[in-house]
């Protein structure tokens, strides 16, 4: 598929508010299932983003870099004439594809469609304190057992060779790309900004989630939930869903 529809092959498009949703480092679609459910109540609908090398595009080769994975996601849109965002929506990012949705927001600014109505970044840094993590040159084992203790991975999962080999090369990616993340200062965004974490999130601490600040003109707004850095799954994603819904009013 050269559309929009490659990156979000699940979207169901029904005249809702629609909220476009990158998901973290090695991360399915599927991360977003609890969230898409509580966020249907308020009448938002949730389209998650299928990236190359993941999901049911895992023979692609996956991104290493931001630059092509964007120049990617600009291709496709444009393809479409930018008609998935010429509706109202927003966009949303778990952890390092909070960076990616905030890329995405820089580069829909710009473009002949109407501008994202909010950005939600929950579990990441603000783009000038990334830092090279060394994620994705540590060895398979490693690299495994420390993405699973961040959460959201069933443990024993890690445990079948069957679901290692089909992980190890989309999650190393992604690590690259987060790691080779490099942030150049620009116009904030003229899009309300949402930033959220766990108040156990030993990761990124209160302090460093206010710097998103700096990213927009428009309205900000933070919000801790009861979570680690994993803050995806019940009761998280409802309480995230509340903030996101509360966020879209005072916009």
């Amino acid at each position: 598929m050269s559309s929009v529809a490659s990156w979000f092959p699940y979207r169901r498009e029904a005249g809702a508010f629609e909220l476009f949703a990158f998901p973290h480092a090695g991360g399915a679609s599927t991360v977003f299932n609890d969230l898409r459910e509580a966020l249907r109540l308020d009448g938002i609908a949730l389209s998650a983003a299928v990236l190359a090398g993941h999901g049911r595009r895992l023979r692609e080769k996956p991104h290493r870099r931001i630059e092509p994975l964007l120049a990617e996601f600009e291709a496709v849109a444009r393809a479409d004439g930018y008609a998935a965002f010429q509706g109202d929506y927003a966009l949303i990012g778990h952890c390092s594809g909070s960076l990616i949705a905030y890329e995405i927001a820089r580069l829909l600014v710009r473009a002949p469609c109407r501008d994202p109505q909010l950005l939600v970044v929950c579990s990441c840094l603000p783009p000038r304190l990334i830092f090279d993590t060394g994620m994705g040159r540590l060895p398979t084992h490693q690299l495994l057992a420390q993405t699973a203790s961040m959460g959201g991975t069933a443990a024993g999962l890690m445990d079948d060779p069957d679901f290692v080999a089909m992980l190890e090369r989309p999650l190393r990616a992604d690590w690259e790309l987060y790691d080779g993340y490099v942030h150049r200062p620009a116009a904030p965004l003229p899009v309300p900004v949402l930033a959220v974490r766990g108040a156990e999130d030993g990761n990124v601490d209160a302090i460093d989630l206010q710097l998103w600040r700096e990213l927009t003109t428009e309205r900000f707004d933070t919000a801790e939930l009861a979570a680690g850095h994993w803050a995806l799954a019940e009761p998280g994603a409802a309480a995230l869903a509340k903030e996101i819904s509360a966020a879209l009013t005072r916009r």
